[in-house]
């Protein structure tokens, strides 16, 4: 993606290149971190990704306590329902827990509902 930016016009002084990450959450961790190093946590910041994958990066970069705002990218439009899918999931996975506890507590309701309401009648 640097070497995509400089080619656009971006000047190379005005990039930083991570290539450690395996994932979106260590490249926004690492991205911190030389940023960190670099500029003391006085910087202005932005990562680009696909538009759909957008929202998630955006979650993990203020998880990291990254200051930066996304751009997302155009996706072919054969690939966006997939694309949603994968993130949809994605998302459920990164909340797991949270979501385990509001499906558990409206499916214990519903239980205690039904079972209220099959001994009323």
């Amino acid at each position: 993606m640097q070497k995509y930016a400089i080619e656009k016009g971006i000047p190379p002084e005005h990039t930083l290149k991570e290539d450690r990450s395996v994932n979106t959450y260590q490249n926004m961790l690492f991205s911190k971190q030389i940023m960190d190093s670099l500029k003391n946590g006085k910087y202005n910041s932005i990562f680009t990704t696909n538009n759909f994958h957008l929202f998630r990066a955006g979650l993990y970069a203020k998880q990291t306590g990254l200051k930066s705002q996304g751009i997302g990218s155009k996706t072919a439009f054969y690939y966006w329902p997939n694309a949603m899918i994968r993130e949809y999931i994605a998302i459920l996975v990164m909340n797991r827990k949270r979501h385990i506890i509001v499906v558990g507590t409206i499916l214990a309701f519903s239980i205690i509902i039904t079972i209220i309401s099959f001994l009323v009648s």
